[in-house]
């Protein structure tokens, strides 16, 4: 597996899982947006031949406020303390990536 993929993994709970990932950039930073069972992710990349990585964002799903859709590309998310969030990519609409965040949150149980 990729550095940044173990990285997180660890960062995930007992029994989450990672469900799907997507390369971008997360408020202006390379790297990867991870959508687990319970929460949402970003691993920033730096380095061109020598890699390094950092989780710089967790985000539980219950801690998600709205997420717009600015164009093709980019999109806008807010948590519920109102701080805004930038992801922008370049593989896919990002409105595939809504669609699954807002899946994944519909799934997400209490915990018991």
């Amino acid at each position: 597996m990729p550095k940044w993929y173990d990285l997180a993994e660890k960062s995930l709970g007992e029994k989450d899982e990672i469900q799907k990932t997507y390369q971008g950039k997360f408020d202006g930073d390379n790297g990867y947006m991870i959508l687990s069972n319970d929460k949402l992710l970003f691993v920033k990349e730096e380095g061109f031949i020598f890699k390094n990585h950092d989780v710089t964002m967790e985000l539980p799903y219950d801690r998600i406020g709205k997420i717009y859709c600015e164009d093709r590309y980019n999109m806008d998310l807010t948590d519920i303390e109102g701080r805004k969030h930038e992801f922008q990519t370049y593989q896919m609409p990002v409105s595939i990536i809504k669609d699954s965040v807002n899946e994944l949150r519909s799934l997400e149980a209490p915990n018991t």
